[in-house]
């Protein structure tokens, strides 16, 4: 037997899907901020954030509602603000991820090609360049002999920052196991 606050859900939804009335979907989404504010702190955990995220679902349902039909409002705005929280965190991770990724590419454990001191291993290393494809050749002097971000090189040749990173990596690679084959 449906309660009456679902009763209510229901009526508003069907006035606001026939209408698209702001006020109707103002009038029950302002019912449930409490939820959606507490779901966004638990996964967020930041105040800020889910403020953010609460404004976020609105819009959210403001689009979804039109083509959705919703039997439980609570229960599918719950499920709604939990996935744009999954959403935000696994954005957040791969930006983490490439933040992290860059710092890498700046240490000093890995082989960097603009730090050849040696005019021996300088003459391989010139040497070696030749035998990296056209794309991974711009790159890597991109990266290291002309300091532009993997950004600046992606616009530039019209690649995505992934193709950039991997052309990189995989250049590196090939140069160091270039040079160190007659070391």
């Amino acid at each position: 037997m449906e309660n009456s606050k679902n009763i209510f859900d229901k009526e508003i939804l069907t006035q606001y899907k026939t209408t698209h009335d702001q006020k109707k979907l103002l009038l029950l989404f302002e019912e449930y901020v409490p939820l959606v504010y507490g779901v966004g702190l638990k996964y967020l955990k930041n105040k800020s954030d889910a403020k953010d995220l609460t404004m976020t679902v609105y819009e959210h349902i403001e689009k979804k509602l039109k083509t959705h039909n919703v039997d439980n409002f609570k229960s599918w705005l719950y499920v709604v603000t939990k996935n744009l929280c999954y959403e935000k965190l696994r954005k957040e991770n791969r930006n983490k991820e490439k933040e992290n990724h860059a710092a890498l590419m700046y240490s000093e454990t890995v082989f960097h090609p603009d730090n050849v001191t040696s005019e021996e291993v300088l003459l391989k290393l010139k040497n070696c360049m030749k035998m990296l494809n056209e794309d991974q050749k711009l790159c890597i002097e991109g990266f290291y002999y002309k300091n532009l971000s993997y950004n600046v090189i992606a616009g530039k040749y019209g690649l995505s920052w992934n193709r950039v990173r991997s052309y990189i990596q995989n250049g590196r690679r090939m140069l160091k196991n270039c040079i160190e084959k007659d070391v």
